[in-house]
């Protein structure tokens, strides 16, 4: 029987999301932010890791979505920024670590349903525990985020 997960202080990895050429966030990554910023409300303890590199106009995928947390009033004291990784596999690679650095007790991945799949494959085989994934429905721009986010972490933590 696998053993219960730790959701006692997860890391939560908000996937990047190419860049408009100007540098802009697309619609899908401002989503991932803010269902992100959502799951995080109810982790305090836990820190946010934006991951994505692939620069457009001097912003990488992970300068945007700080820039957008602390826009948004989220502490810059619990972002970690991996502004390297070109890739899925280099999004795991990269993060892991840090959620491991971060003393974490697993990760909550943050990402869109057509991703998911890749995404879970990739941090598993980077030696990451997944705790839970948080795919927002791409095709699907009316679901409303934040009720989206409670009811995907509902099943993990008392959202009261």
């Amino acid at each position: 029987m696998a053993a219960a997960k730790d959701f006692s202080k997860p890391a939560i990895v908000i996937l990047g999301y190419g860049l408009n050429p100007d540098g802009t966030m697309r619609a899908i990554l401002r989503r991932r932010v803010l269902t992100g910023l959502t799951v995080a409300q109810f982790f305090p303890q836990s820190p946010i890791i934006v991951t994505g590199g692939n620069p457009q106009n001097g912003n990488t995928e992970a300068g945007q979505m700080r820039k957008m947390l602390l826009l948004l009033g989220f502490p810059d004291n619990r972002i970690i920024v991996e502004d390297r990784a070109n890739s899925t596999v280099q999004n795991a690679q990269f993060s892991v670590p840090l959620a491991k650095e971060a003393g974490t007790s697993g990760i909550i991945l943050v990402t869109s349903t057509t991703h998911q799949g890749r995404a879970d494959g990739d941090f598993t085989d980077a030696g990451g525990d997944i705790l839970a994934t948080v795919s927002y429905p791409d095709g699907n721009p009316s679901v409303n985020v934040t009720q989206f986010a409670r009811d995907a972490i509902s099943p993990f933590v008392d959202v009261g």
